[in-house]
């Protein structure tokens, strides 16, 4: 009987601890949120105006500072990974045996040139030879418009498309084939049909065009695109250049109307520079509006999915560590 009473109240006594055990988990998940952090380094001006080089008969509206877009850069990469300097940002992210390629945004507004620039050089300063850097986009015709060599003659970085290099398993051969790591580098501005574009929508590059025509047209599934299992594992970084964001599309239609804000963006978590990208985009369209400007309330249908179903990251901007420089 006494033996009975005994491992009763053991059982008890362990069921208890048990309990205790599980709730303490479930307090500190709860305590200790996944966070995400997003880097935002802005500058007041990007532009040189009538300095001794940039004369204002030569350059009337001033020449972009090469000095500032490599500043905003390494600003905003050390920020992403919580570190004081781009060079052990660098290390965390890539090796001198990488080869590395960077998804470019070519279809709308294409990068400053100065940014891109900027990229290739701080890559290279990772020991990262020039040979083994490759440009790239979705379509051969989209990088040619947008001025790239797509011969394959010239020395230096290379350029490919993928539609030239064709596909295996639903992905470009280039991320298959000729790359170890992604560094994705968009520039943020409004889109007709997904209501933005930044980091998730650029990753439609590495799929077939007809993939990417049925995504645009199904924007909630947009994310499942980055969510592959190559793709999240290669890319390591996600820069948005939003050194002129677009807020709206021009009357024409075939451009797009810009605000100076001065600022580059870098994350390794897609979902979580969108959000932040998308609450910019907001905030002018808002002053837009209050000024009387006609611009159309913005719906990006594939964060929140891409955040909850796919699991790419974070989207709500309390659970953001949103690092800032600048102004």
């Amino acid at each position: 009987m006494l033996r009975e009473l005994a491992c009763t109240r053991l059982r008890g006594v362990l069921v208890a601890l048990g309990l205790a055990l599980v709730l303490g988990c479930a307090e500190a998940r709860v305590q200790e949120a996944p966070r995400s952090r997003v880097a935002i380094a802005r500058a007041e001006t990007i532009m040189i105006v009538d300095a001794p080089l940039t004369p204002a008969w030569l350059y009337p509206e001033g020449r972009i500072d090469y000095n500032t877009i490599e500043l905003l850069l390494h600003t905003a990469v050390a920020g992403a990974m919580g570190v004081e300097t781009e060079d052990e940002a660098w290390n965390l992210l890539l090796t001198p045996g990488d080869r590395v390629g960077i998804l470019v945004d070519v279809e709308g507004i294409q990068p400053h040139d100065p940014l891109l620039e900027a990229l290739v050089r701080q890559i290279m300063d990772r020991g990262v030879p020039m040979r083994n850097i490759i440009i790239f986009a979705g379509e051969e015709s989209a990088l040619f418009r947008a001025g790239y060599d797509i011969s394959g003659r010239a020395p230096g970085v290379q350029v490919m498309a993928s539609d030239d290099r064709g596909y295996r398993r639903g992905l470009t051969r280039i991320v298959l084939d000729y790359t170890t790591k992604l560094v994705n580098l968009s520039r943020l501005r409004v889109h007709p049909q997904i209501g933005m574009h930044a980091a998730l929508a650029n990753s439609l590059a590495v799929v077939p065009y007809v993939d990417r025509e049925r995504l645009l047209r199904e924007p909630e599934l947009l994310p499942e695109v980055a969510a592959k299992a190559t793709i999240r594992r290669m890319t390591v970084l996600h820069i948005l250049d939003a050194l002129s964001p677009a807020f709206r599309q021009s009357e024409s239609g075939r451009g797009y109307d810009t605000w100076s804000y001065n600022g580059v963006l870098a994350s390794t978590d897609p979902v979580a520079v969108d959000a932040v990208a998308r609450r910019i985009l907001e905030q002018q369209i808002a002053r837009e509006q209050a000024n009387g400007g006609a611009c159309a309330l913005l719906e990006v249908p594939y964060i929140e999915p891409a955040a909850g179903e796919y699991r790419l990251g974070v989207a709500d901007l309390e659970q953001i560590e949103i690092v800032r420089t600048g102004p």
